[in-house]
C-alpha cells in the first residue's frame, strides 16, 4: 500500500527545495466546479477554499493538458468514455513525514472491465473518521512551475476538460501535502475524500493523526493538492 508514494516525494521535496523550471503547459480543471460548491460551507469543497485562498499574483491561463509522462506514448480511451464511478475503483493510501510537512498520496485503480475517466485535477477534501471536514485552507500544486501554487491554482478554475483515462488495469493517484496544524490529534485518522465527475464520492482512510507540523500558532492550516498522475507498477 505505501510503495507507489516514494516515487512521487522526491519530485515534491525538490519543488520545496529549489526553483524549477516555468512550464507553461499546465493541467486546468473547471469552472463548473464552482458551481458545484454553492450549496457547502467554507472549506468544505475544495474549490470553495481554492477560490478564497486564489493568489493574485497566479500566472494567465495556459494550454490544457493531459496527465501523461512526457515522452511517454499512452493510448487515449475512447472519448465516450463514461467517468469512473465507486464501484469502478480500488484505492490505497500511503502517508509520510518530511520537513515538517505531512504528506499523503492516494491511487486509484479500474478494477472495471471497461475503460473510465477521473478529473485530473482533484475534487478532494480531508475529513475525520466521522466524515467531517477539516477546517482548512486547500490549493493545487504543480511541481513543474516555478510559482507551484499559484499557478495550478489559477489554472484549476478555468477548464473541465482535463481528464485522466483508466484502462481495465490502469492506477492513477494524486498527493497531498498538509502543513501547519496547530489542533489535537485526530482519533481514527484522517480520511481522503474524493468527488468523482459524476458527483459520487469514494473515502480513502490513512493512518495519519495529525496534520503537519504546527509552524504559525493561530494561522491557517493548508492542504496543496497535486493533479492526478499515472502509476506504473515495475516489471
Amino acid at each position: 500500500m505505501r510503495r507507489f508514494l516514494p516515487f512521487i516525494l522526491p519530485c515534491i521535496l525538490a519543488a520545496c527545495a529549489a526553483t524549477a523550471t516555468p512550464n507553461p503547459k499546465l493541467i486546468a480543471l473547471t469552472a463548473e466546479a464552482e458551481a458545484q460548491t454553492n450549496g457547502y460551507p467554507a472549506n468544505d469543497a475544495t474549490v470553495t477554499a481554492i477560490i478564497a485562498t486564489k493568489s493574485a499574483g497566479g500566472t494567465a491561463m495556459a494550454a490544457t493538458m493531459t496527465a501523461q509522462p512526457t515522452g511517454t506514448p499512452i493510448p487515449t480511451i475512447p472519448p465516450d468514455s463514461r467517468p469512473c464511478r465507486p464501484t469502478d475503483l480500488k484505492s490505497a493510501s500511503a502517508s509520510n513525514g518530511a520537513t515538517g510537512h505531512i504528506l499523503l498520496g492516494a491511487q486509484f485503480t479500474n478494477i472495471s472491465n471497461a475503460p473510465c475517466y477521473l478529473q485530473t485535477w482533484p475534487q478532494v477534501i480531508l475529513v475525520d473518521a466521522a466524515g467531517r471536514p477539516f477546517d482548512v485552507d486547500y490549493h493545487y500544486f504543480d511541481i513543474t512551475s516555478a510559482t507551484p501554487n499559484a499557478a495550478a491554482t489559477e489554472q484549476a478554475q478555468y477548464s473541465a476538460a482535463a481528464r485522466t483515462g483508466l484502462w481495465p488495469g490502469w492506477t492513477a493517484g494524486f498527493n497531498l501535502i498538509w502543513d501547519n496544524w496547530c489542533q489535537s490529534a485526530i482519533p481514527g485518522g484522517a480520511v481522503i475524500r474524493l468527488t468523482l465527475a459524476d458527483g459520487n464520492t469514494i473515502n480513502v482512510p490513512t493512518d495519519v493523526q495529525s496534520g503537519g507540523r504546527c509552524d504559525a500558532p493561530g494561522g491557517r492550516s493548508t492542504v496543496g493538492i497535486s493533479p492526478f498522475g499515472y502509476i506504473f507498477q515495475s516489471p
